[in-house]
């Protein structure tokens, strides 16, 4: 949770460098697999065809995720962005409820509405200025697919380590096709490293995460990961002296109750 919202600060600071969002995504996902190659040799690599199958979709939507964010964190306000994906936990609960018959109470069924009228309120601010990118709605349906495909594969009793290596993998050359169809690679210095620290921190939210997954209702440990937000959102308003509107701060708190609705609902 910690790591999630450190490192959507590190993509707006990579963003004031001049960031190329397709030789940053390059970066990123590569540092992501060789970190996960580095922790699953020392635990072997077990896992299923099927599952390599979910991990390489899950590589495809987790590229198309990532860059949909880092494009959106640059072109909006840092605090409306990050909580805004954190609602993806609402596509993993549908999921949860369709396919993996998680139960769903009163407590949960309000965490839902309250979770859309935050998305309203966020997602149609007053001022283009105070708005998220729209890009960004990609992003939170992507993040909450792959938190349902990670909830699979973490119940599945296969290597945790190896099946995000090979969705790492999936998600650097589908970057490398993405960045060479876009332009071509345009490193400097500054991005590299501000790339590999995010790719760092994300390898092992992603695998924390995952355990997490293990030994409890997505519907419940979904939301609870997504609190970085809390995390990015005062940072932004301090780091990059975003204005804090009545309406942001409305936005964020009705975002924070609907997680904690769902986090404590039984």
């Amino acid at each position: 949770m910690t790591l999630s919202g450190i490192f959507e600060i590190v993509y707006r600071l990579a963003h004031k460098t001049g960031m190329h969002e397709g030789t940053y995504m390059v970066t990123q996902t590569g540092t992501v697999f060789l970190c996960l190659a580095a922790y699953s040799s020392s635990i072997g690599f077990a896992i299923s065809p099927a599952l390599v199958l979910l991990a390489i979709v899950s590589g495809i939507v987790g590229m198309m995720t990532g860059w949909s964010h880092i494009y959106a964190i640059g072109r909006g306000p840092v605090a409306v962005t990050s909580s805004m994906r954190k609602l993806g936990f609402i596509v993993t609960a549908l999921l949860a409820l369709i396919f993996l018959n998680e139960t769903l109470n009163a407590q949960r069924v309000a965490g839902l509405l309250i979770a859309s009228a935050a998305l309203l309120i966020i997602g149609w601010a007053p001022g283009a200025h105070n708005r998220p990118h729209p890009a960004i709605f990609i992003s939170l349906v992507g993040v909450g697919v792959m938190t349902f495909f990670h909830k699979i594969a973490a119940t599945a009793g296969i290597s945790i380590t190896v099946f995000l290596m090979i969705q790492s993998g999936t998600a650097h050359i589908a970057s490398h096709v993405a960045c060479l169809q876009s332009g071509g690679y345009k490193p400097n210095k500054r991005l590299i490293g501000f790339a590999m620290l995010s790719g760092g921190m994300i390898s092992l939210s992603m695998t924390f995460g995952m355990y997490a997954l293990r030994h409890g209702d997505a519907i419940v440990i979904a939301p609870i990961l997504q609190l970085g937000f809390l995390i990015a959102a005062p940072i932004s308003f301090l780091l990059f002296k975003e204005p804090i509107t009545q309406h942001k701060l409305v936005g964020l708190s009705v975002g924070t109750l609907a997680i904690v609705l769902f986090a404590t609902g039984g």
